[in-house]
């Protein structure tokens, strides 16, 4: 029983066949969905470019924080939270909504939140709840969280939930409204929350190119929490 109790523990962080691709996938998918942003934002003129700059140790800080951060909030939320919801209540989608409300929710009191940034911030729940019980493995939404919060603050310079950072690219907000994000950053905004959804319907195009069906791999996610 114990190591069976241990095998399901470390079972998330075990890379498979398909550990490679999660990560690759995964990268691409929010860093494509963050440029699509940006893209939008500049061309309909709620943001320009002040400057571009690098400095290597404020590159490498950020790099690490943002690495530090995606990881962490992924243990507290899916690897832990989610797991423990799934085994007692049995209903993997009922898990995720729940969890992504909490998660929601513990961003409600950074700098410049608003309802929209809260229920933007638990859309991303679902975006990662979504790839860990369709994987039951950490990779796919570390990497997509990783690559959502690198790319959108690091690189492009986008604040990053209310918090500045210093970025490659010197951004000055030319609108601080409810389409935008303003302020929160352009995950509090409408067009934010629109790739949101494109991200949620990549995750699951991807989940059923590489293990055949998202609805069995969640099926099955349920079964080993039972085991476990």
């Amino acid at each position: 029983m114990r190591k069976m109790n241990l095998k399901g523990l470390l079972s998330p962080f075990t890379p498979d066949r398909n550990t490679r691709g999660d990560i690759g996938v995964g990268l691409a998918i929010t860093g494509f969905a963050m440029v699509g942003i940006f893209i939008i934002s500049l061309v309909s003129g709620l943001i320009e470019v002040e400057s571009i700059g690098f400095d290597l140790k404020t590159f490498a800080f950020y790099t690490g924080l943002t690495w530090f951060a995606a990881g962490y909030e992924e243990l507290i939320y899916r690897i832990i939270l989610l797991s423990v919801l799934i085994k007692f209540l049995k209903r993997p989608w009922l898990a995720v909504v729940l969890t992504s409300v909490v998660f929601g929710w513990m961003h409600a009191t950074n700098d410049h939140a608003t309802l929209l940034s809260v229920i933007s911030n638990g859309l991303g729940g679902v975006m990662y709840g979504i790839a860990f019980v369709g994987t039951r493995k950490i990779w796919l939404p570390w990497a997509l969280h990783f690559a959502w919060n690198y790319v959108q603050a690091t690189i492009l310079g986008f604040p990053l939930s209310g918090f500045e950072v210093d970025g490659i690219l010197n951004l000055n907000l030319l609108d601080n409204t409810w389409l935008s994000g303003g302020l929160y950053g352009p995950e509090g905004g409408i067009v934010g929350i629109t790739f949101r959804f494109v991200v949620i319907g990549l995750i699951i195009l991807w989940i059923k190119k590489s293990r055949g069906s998202i609805y069995q791999m969640i099926n099955q996610s349920t079964s080993s929490q039972n085991l476990a």
